[in-house]
């Protein structure tokens, strides 16, 4: 009995600890509540691994450069906008992002940038390799997953021969999603001459407080003058190579212009984070020349943002769209507010579309997503499931005007925990373009109805309702 009594006021203590520390993130905190009413010890070290808001506030706390110059950039901007100095030529709703985007995750806006839209894996490394071959002076990768595989191969000989060269090669590999890289490929690429850099690897027991953070970026820039993103890794399965995947769907974007600036100012912020080694060299930020005239916001999310950035993009966006919303997204894990966004929307007489994946390359997220088509569906907001293969591409537009394409999911791991880059394109032309692939990735969906709800057997409905519970912590 003594024994009872004491677990039960220790998992007492340790909710009162958790609603005090997650007191600004209630789902979470149900979720967490949840875990410590099963056992309180596993709780207790599972918050402590996945959760634990302090651990991430010290993890984080000094990972930007010291005066960087994004922060002044964007109030420069800011100020201009205010003295009507900054025209932006669409709508209203583009004016009013971009100062959020100014003030909320210090992007600053050029207007010099050509953008090329890269349709899956074998557009995306075509042109990487020829501008990698073609690099003078500098390469800048970093990667949440990199393999040791033909591709990833391809790419580290390239990397080798031009570090032998003398082009200075900096690379950055996510603990978690590159941990299967051997020792002996880092170290060809080492004795190259490329600087390797690892983003909390998996090393015990830091890795107890780390796991949980990981840096989801798949970017690239070279001399300074033409910056890669999106949502391909480096992977013969993002070339559809993979017999257990099959045909994979992908979008990634070929940025020249001064927005590049604004991607090597987030490598090095994440290079600062590591080495603690400052560039401002001028071959880093050289004069962009280019007959580009896209509008470009390049925004980075994670937690060591004050903000929720990228959440805040989307949910502005949605918010403000006018006649339509489409949405593609592999793990769509919303919480209750973008939920509202939504069903808004679809209220107002705006068509809201959202693409999922249809053939899960993650089961449980699988299901987490599918656990709220029971909230949106009912409101008129379409869902169709990607059926030609694996749908991995992470785009939302809003009335063929506004792109957003990057790494950021449509979820709370995006909006939260993970280290993000996305890229908003304020362009009709760009926009329509991603539209007619959109609209693609919908023939080659199934729109899920009412009926499909009603007809899910019990096994499957109590499957998303736990995986609806976990999903705060995905």
């Amino acid at each position: 009995m003594k024994l009872l009594i004491g677990l039960g006021f220790l998992a007492l203590l340790l909710a009162l600890l958790i609603v005090y520390l997650e007191k600004n993130n209630p789902e979470k905190t149900a979720s967490w509540l949840s875990f410590l009413a099963i056992n309180p010890l596993l709780g207790l070290l599972i918050y402590m691994v996945f959760g634990c808001t302090p651990i991430k506030r010290k993890l984080f706390q000094q990972k930007h450069i010291p005066g960087e110059r994004l922060p002044r950039l964007s109030h420069q901007q800011k100020q201009a906008f205010l003295k009507e100095e900054i025209y932006i030529q669409e709508s209203i709703g583009s004016k009013s992002l971009s100062r959020l985007l100014l003030s909320k995750a210090f992007a600053p806006l050029s207007r010099n940038n050509s953008v090329s839209l890269l349709h899956n894996g074998q557009e995306k490394f075509k042109a990487l390799l020829q501008d990698l071959e073609r690099a003078r002076d500098h390469i800048h990768m970093e990667y949440y997953i990199f393999h040791d595989d033909v591709i990833g191969r391809t790419i580290q000989q390239i990397l080798i021969r031009k570090a032998c060269e003398g082009i200075k090669v900096r690379l950055v590999f996510d603990g978690l999603g590159s941990r299967s890289l051997s020792k002996d490929f880092s170290k060809k690429l080492k004795s190259a001459g490329v600087e390797i850099q690892w983003f909390l690897p998996l090393s015990f027991p830091k890795a107890l407080f780390t796991l949980n953070y990981r840096n989801h970026r798949k970017l690239v820039v070279i001399d300074g003058r033409i910056g890669y993103l999106g949502g391909i890794n480096i992977g013969d399965e993002y070339l559809s190579r993979s017999s257990n995947y099959g045909f994979w769907r992908d979008t990634h974007l070929r940025i020249e212009g001064t927005s590049v600036h604004t991607i090597q100012e987030t490598f090095f912020n994440d290079w600062y984070y590591l080495t603690k080694e400052i560039h401002r060299e001028y071959r880093y930020f050289p004069k962009c020349k280019t007959d580009g005239e896209k509008l470009v916001q390049i925004i980075g999310g994670g937690p060591d943002s004050k903000y929720e950035a990228i959440k805040e993009l989307f949910f502005t966006m949605l918010c403000t769209a006018q006649k339509e919303i489409v949405v593609t997204t592999p793990y769509f894990i919303p919480d209750e507010s973008m939920i509202m966004a939504l069903k808004t929307a679809a209220s107002r007489g705006v068509s809201v579309k959202i693409i999922v994946q249809g053939k899960p390359d993650h089961r449980l997220t699988f299901l987490a997503s599918s656990s709220y088509f029971n909230d949106l569906i009912p409101s008129g907001v379409e869902v169709y499931q990607y059926q030609k293969g694996i749908l991995h591409s992470k785009v939302l537009t809003i009335d063929k005007e506004i792109s957003v394409v990057g790494s950021a999911n449509f979820d709370i791991r995006s909006f939260q925990i993970d280290f993000e880059l996305s890229a908003v394109i304020f362009s009709s032309d760009f926009a329509e373009e991603l539209v007619r692939d959109q609209e693609q990735d919908l023939t080659d969906s199934i729109q899920m109805t009412q009926e499909d709800l009603q007809s899910r057997t019990p096994l499957f409905s109590f499957q998303i309702a736990l995986a609806r519970l976990l999903s705060p912590l995905l």
